[in-house]
């Protein structure tokens, strides 16, 4: 008799720069999904230009390492179902989890300066759903 341990699955978001026309849907059906208003500041992706035709995306990544909550000095970051979460209460807006971030896949909101970061909308990535050219795509690997 063996036994099969289960691997935890890492959800991500991948991104096709082919496939990506800039027209930052994603940005703007995220911040209205956790924010009720649109903006790129709002927003927990972003797509950013590089040079005339490089383009990259900056979201949470669910790193190995998450250097974010190791950089908090609250201890206002933890991981919970494949996601980092803020305790609010506990955060007072340093930025620490910004500057460690290598991926810039944190940043602060620009009124509450909460950090913000992709919580996956639940399971049901509104950026994913609505990129009108599937640039983005959820894909789950193992660790």
């Amino acid at each position: 008799m063996s036994i099969v341990i289960a691997q935890e699955k890492k959800p991500l978001i991948k991104f096709d720069a082919q496939k990506c026309i800039f027209c930052k849907i994603c940005e703007l059906v995220c911040a209205r999904y956790h924010y009720g208003k649109y903006g790129s500041a709002i927003s927990r992706i972003n797509i950013v230009r590089r040079g005339i035709k490089s383009l990259r995306y900056l979201i949470c990544t669910r790193c190995e390492k998450r250097f974010c909550i190791a950089a908090c000095p609250r201890k206002a970051l933890s991981y919970k179902g494949g996601n980092i979460v803020v305790n609010e209460d506990l955060c007072d807006s340093c930025g620490d989890c910004v500057k460690a971030c290598p991926f810039l896949g944190i940043k602060l909101h620009p009124e509450t300066k909460k950090p913000i970061i992709c919580d996956l909308c639940n399971g049901d990535p509104q950026c994913v759903k609505h990129c009108p050219r599937g640039a983005l795509t959820l894909i789950w690997l193992s660790r």
